[in-house]
């Protein structure tokens, strides 16, 4: 893991928590309490004390703890909430990790589909379509491209019907068959594919963008992308953070955790936008924090792996790794570095030399 200069809440943190669960008596809670009532205190003055609140919330959920703070603590935060609707266009729109990653994948994916008729894209975790409306917008004028055939795997409703709504509303120089499929990834019978692969033709690309990570257990993680390879996809691209939230020690994770979200927190605080939406942005993932840190093992959505975990379940599956990607940006901006891995064969977006996310592409060679 890299190493990363440790601001002094953090390392209070991390003093009180290396005696969890053996040595955690009552006056490490009450440690815990006063570093709360130290943080909640500077909220809006200072993103290291806004990331430690999220921390200290979690870890107060996690223990059990309940004192005179939590009524504080709730009212703090509270006041930095933002709908889900504009947070959730904030981050496909502006926030640079998903934003850039997403328009880096519809390239690639642009320059696989040119010089054929049709093609199918089969989209993991669709969600309300953004992404694949714009790559078809990529697409819009694409000489010889008269269909392309979508599939869209989510397991909310509401989305899905978001997303047909958009694609049809769409005016495109080519045809658009949208094939909304409202399932977890993990129950899906990926037979349910044969009718709608068999009358197509063209190159089959999958994708999926933050979304694996929410399959609960590693042999649901196996098959899924052992079906997606039964299916001989041209491609295969997963964009996922990078970090083990799947760790089983405790302090183990919550050190991978603090990490991976103060880099995210940094990368927040040099957008142009408003406080408002900056801090919403962080309590947005702060529900994550609470899940990673707050929840029992049972309990947790949260379960990112690190890039190379992936690249193995790619690999057993008998997938091929591919180091191609087109329109590499040099320069994004926010302190992050979009660079090619020669390891993974991916592309890492890095802050300070910390991975945060990583995109990889994988092939079927038979």
């Amino acid at each position: 893991m890299q190493t990363f200069p440790l601001p002094s809440v953090y390392e209070a943190l991390l003093l009180v928590m290396q005696n969890y669960p053996d040595n955690f008596n009552e006056e490490k809670k009450l440690e815990v309490e006063a570093l709360l009532d130290h943080c909640i205190r500077g909220l809006e003055s200072s993103s290291e004390k806004f990331l430690a609140t999220l921390f200290i919330k979690a870890i107060r959920k996690h223990i059990g703890s309940s004192t005179s703070f939590e009524h504080d603590e709730n009212i703090y935060l509270r006041k930095f909430e933002v709908s889900q609707i504009e947070l959730f266009n904030f981050l496909i729109n502006e926030f640079p990790f998903v934003r850039d990653a997403q328009k880096l994948v519809n390239s690639s994916i642009v320059s696989l589909i040119r010089g054929h008729k049709e093609a199918v894209i089969m989209d993991i975790g669709i969600g309300q379509g953004v992404q694949m409306l714009n790559l078809l917008k990529m697409l819009d004028g694409t000489e010889g491209l008269r269909k392309i055939t979508m599939i869209g795997i989510e397991p909310f409703g509401d989305a899905l019907k978001v997303a047909k709504e958009k694609f049809s509303e769409a005016d495109l120089s080519f045809k658009v068959e949208f094939y909304p499929i409202c399932e977890f990834i993990e129950a899906f019978d990926f037979g349910e594919l044969k009718p709608i692969l068999s009358k197509t033709s063209g190159p089959l690309i999958v994708n999926e963008s933050l979304a694996l990570h929410h399959v609960p257990r590693l042999i649901d993680r196996h098959k899924v992308i052992q079906c997606v390879r039964a299916l001989k996809p041209k491609a295969f691209f997963l964009t996922e953070p990078n970090t083990d939230h799947f760790e089983p020690d405790f302090y183990k994770r919550f050190q991978n955790c603090y990490n991976h979200y103060f880099h995210i927190f940094q990368v927040i605080d040099t957008i142009p936008s408003d406080n408002r939406v900056k801090d919403g942005l962080k309590l947005f993932f702060g529900r994550e924090i609470d899940d990673v840190i707050g929840g029992g093992d049972h309990d947790r959505s949260e379960k990112h792996e690190p890039a190379f975990r992936w690249v193995e379940k790619l690999l057993v599956a008998g997938f091929v790794m591919v180091d191609r990607f087109t329109g590499l940006p040099e320069d994004i901006g926010h302190g992050i570095e979009v660079v090619f891995n020669p390891i993974t064969g991916g592309v890492d977006f890095k802050v300070k030399k910390e991975t945060v996310l990583s995109i990889l592409q994988a092939a079927c060679v038979n």
